[in-house]
């Protein structure tokens, strides 16, 4: 094993750095800010590295190095071809890891580099943010403003750059995501709007989460009650039976098994499910309590396959979801329905740009509240500076 040094003037081009020189054959070891910039260790495995050295050989009168275009590259046999992959994900998620990092970092560099704007920034930080996306959005910010104009212009950048898509009411629609997600009551939710509306004889919900325990009765439980038919396929070859079977439905909800991001097996069998169903549309189904970083993994994850829209869920259970709206706006993922309540039929909105920003603010007011009650006095006047001239 070989350990190596990269620099770079911040984090994103350090990484290009190591995958230009290793592809994928690096695992990061540790990454800090150093004067000038990031300074990323890696190591390799002596193969590699000696493959690195012969391709990196001149002679003592030449030290430059040859075009990247002439630098052999590592032949990797057919048997191998798992190992890499393996490899590349972790790369992928070391890159992921570090990139997280540096960001929780950024706050206070954007503070110091660009004091004019800190109203904004914390106005940004206070609604939880991605640090990156505050200090873009607080750029767009003039300092001259007041905080109320400054916090009503975050508002309507943020606005501008969510999108939804219309709530689908014909076709096939697929909601997918990990366990205890709401992908279930959410479906519920839905057939239970259908009812409500006199087209009980429009709509048919199809399960394939034969992995919880009672997951398809649950499912059962809301069609008898809702007077909905509800169907059990087994496998994807059932699935598609089924849905000939259902073709003169309006509208058919396909409940899947929740599958955790790190299942990359379990996703790979979800997607040749979707794969093998036409003419389908696959919600991805988001609880807005997660940190965000947790929701850029199930993100990442789910990527695979073909995502159209976002169901955001259990936004009665955030204590703030600043976190969720950095990872649509970084992700570019419009979002469908709202769910803020475990409330069968009800807690169940079609989602806008407005609503979920209006949320936004709500929350982080909330939370700012509960955060005075716990200060203890003598700790109170380090928030003075936020508190005096800005709200939420």
């Amino acid at each position: 094993m070989k350990f190596m040094t990269f620099f770079g003037s911040d984090s994103s081009q350090a990484m290009r750095r190591v995958s230009e020189e290793l592809g994928a054959e690096a695992s990061i070891l540790s990454c800090r800010r150093v004067e000038g910039g990031v300074e990323l260790i890696v190591s390799v495995d002596d193969s590699a590295s000696a493959t690195l050295q012969q391709a990196d050989a001149k002679p003592a009168a030449d030290v430059q190095r040859p075009p990247r275009n002439t630098r052999p590259r590592l032949q990797v046999a057919s048997s191998q071809s798992e190992e890499l992959r393996m490899l590349k994900r972790e790369l992928d998620a070391s890159r992921r890891t570090l990139e997280r990092e540096m960001n929780a970092q950024d706050w206070a560099v954007e503070g110091v580099k660009k004091p004019s704007h800190s109203i904004a920034l914390q106005i940004c930080e206070a609604l939880d943010i991605a640090p990156r996306l505050g200090a873009a959005l607080a750029r767009k910010v003039p300092a001259k403003e007041s905080p109320d104009v400054q916090r009503e212009m975050i508002r309507s950048l943020l606005r501008r750059q969510l999108k939804s898509i219309p709530t689908p009411a014909e076709g096939v629609t697929a909601l997918v995501g990990p366990p205890g997600a709401g992908k279930t009551s959410t479906i519920a939710k839905i057939a239970a709007e259908f009812v409500r509306t006199g087209r009980r004889n429009d709509i048919a919900l199809i399960t394939t989460d034969n992995t919880r325990i009672a997951a398809q009765e649950q499912l059962r439980v809301y069609g008898d009650i809702f007077q909905v038919p509800v169907h059990t396929a087994n496998s994807a070859d059932e699935a598609a039976r089924i849905l000939k079977i259902l073709g003169n439905k309006q509208y058919i909800l396909l409940d899947t098994a929740g599958i955790g991001f790190r299942d990359r097996d379990g996703i790979d069998s979800l997607g040749s499910l979707i794969a093998s169903l036409p003419d389908i549309d696959v919600l991805l189904t988001l609880p807005a309590d997660r940190e965000a970083y947790v929701l850029e993994e199930i993100i990442d994850a789910y990527s695979q396959l073909p995502i159209t829209g976002v169901v955001a869920t259990h936004l009665d259970e955030a204590v703030r979801i600043g976190g969720l709206i950095s990872m649509l706006i970084k992700k570019r993922l419009p979002t469908v329905w709202i769910s803020d309540g475990a409330q069968v039929p009800g807690n169940l909105t079609a989602a806008t740009p407005a609503a979920l920003v209006s949320q936004a603010f709500s929350l982080a007011r909330e939370f700012k509240k509960r955060q005075r009650a716990t200060v203890a006095p003598q700790d109170r006047d380090e928030n003075q500076t936020f508190s005096r001239g800005q709200r939420v």
